[in-house]
């Protein structure tokens, strides 16, 4: 089977171009975010569930850098950070 000329030139073409992709994906990687830890911490509201227990565990872990996510049973405050 003979291959002439310019079909081992596109050939040549491709493996080019494929190379050059492969090259760029090595040296430029893209940001992984995969290595990121999320802590999460629950937070018991006692007495009841009342506003003002709330409020100040709100306004305590808020301040340490907690950020709120969800309340559960209206017993529980779920943060993360």
């Amino acid at each position: 089977m003979v291959i002439d000329r310019f079909t081992k030139v596109l050939l040549l073409a491709i493996v080019v171009l494929l190379m050059v992709t492969l090259m760029k994906s090595v040296f430029e990687p893209q940001n992984s975010y995969a290595g990121k830890t999320i802590k999460y911490l629950v937070v018991p509201i006692t007495g009841g569930g009342s506003a003002e227990k709330a409020q100040e565990a709100l306004d305590k872990y808020g301040a340490d850098g907690w950020e709120f996510v969800a309340v559960a049973r209206d017993y529980f405050l779920i943060f993360r950070k």
